[in-house]
């Protein structure tokens, strides 16, 4: 059987202090028939450099450099060059375990899949260690089994990343160009064209949750992208699977709780910032039978919504208890 060749690519943006672990990480990979990807985003801040000087180690490594325009922008452009018969991404901020090429892709092999999915092992901000999945056992779920999984984040979530895809996949599909948090615009429709997708409990993917972050940076106007991706995704999908419907009204909520709370921890919203978190609180109110009577939603969600309920002091301050105990 033939060994295919596998792309990883790699956008970077302003993370100097992460990149050499990141991109020592590639050349650690056991599989056999790899290609290097990087896309320098219009770094400032020597990552690019460092991208060059790595690139003269590997004859593997293609390193583009182009102006600052978005990780969805980057991700694209690597597609665009990626020749491999199968792709995958790796932030520029974290790493990859040195088997987590070969697990991926002998789970695609073993379960004749074009996409699989591995577990995430998190570094928090105090350094504390969790393992997202590994309590879920290896197993090829259908579609509507990986989407449901996938909107209750059970064992894996819509992040691009710790997904190894056919490349085929991404034919007709593209990561959405100016926004945040683009893999909610992207994962479902890859899941959606996989009649087979298989799943790793083990943990090959090393994911740095730091503060400057996109997911951890102060609110901005473009955080209200995680409403309107999700919303368009909820839409789609409960016209074709609507036994899910469960799953997507809490998503729906999940995704306002998520806005909501980046707005109480702001240090200043402007004016319309403010209407829009008027909206999100009343619309929450509206819909609490969403969460509180949802079957699929969890104790954590209830606590959210019932502490909202109680006022936005007491969202707020649940917020931050559970944070600070998961470190």
């Amino acid at each position: 059987m033939e060994t295919p060749l596998i792309s990883i690519i790699i956008p970077v943006y302003n993370v100097r202090e992460y990149l050499a672990e990141c991109l020592d990480s590639l050349l650690s990979q056991n599989y056999p028939k790899l290609e290097f990807v990087i896309i320098d985003d219009g770094s400032t801040d020597g990552s690019g450099v460092l991208c060059d000087e790595f690139a003269k180690k590997d004859s593997r490594v293609k390193v583009i450099h182009q102006e600052n325009q978005g990780l969805s922008a980057a991700r694209n452009q690597g597609l665009k060059i990626a020749t491999g018969s199968y792709v995958t991404f790796l932030d520029s901020d974290d790493y990859l375990a040195p088997d987590y090429v070969q697990y991926l892709y002998s789970l695609c092999a073993k379960y004749q899949s074009k996409m699989s999915i591995c577990a995430i092992s998190e570094i928090t901000i105090k350094k504390k260690t969790i393992n997202y999945g590994a309590e879920y056992d290896e197993k090829i779920m259908s579609t509507e089994e990986a989407l449901g999984r996938m909107l209750r984040e059970e064992g894996f979530n819509v992040a691009a990343y710790a997904k190894l895809y056919r490349k085929d996949l991404f034919n007709d599909v593209t990561f959405p160009e100016n926004t945040v948090h683009e893999d909610l615009g992207t994962t479902y429709k890859l899941i959606q064209k996989c009649p087979r997708i298989a799943y790793g409990s083990e943990a090959k993917y090393i994911y740095r949750k730091r503060k400057d972050s996109i997911s951890s940076a102060d609110f901005s106007d473009k955080k209200m992208d995680i409403i309107t991706l999700t919303d368009a995704m909820c839409d789609t999908l409960e016209s074709s699977f609507p036994y899910l419907i469960n799953t997507t009204n809490l998503r729906r909520a999940h995704a306002r709780f998520s806005v909501l709370r980046q707005m109480l921890v702001a240090k200043e919203l402007t004016s319309i910032q403010k209407g829009q978190q008027a909206e999100i609180i009343k619309w929450l109110k509206e819909h609490k039978d969403f969460v509180t009577k949802n079957p699929v939603a969890k104790g954590r969600d209830k606590i959210a919504m019932y502490s909202l309920m109680l006022g936005t002091w007491a969202f707020k301050l649940n917020w931050l208890i559970y944070s600070a105990l998961r470190g």
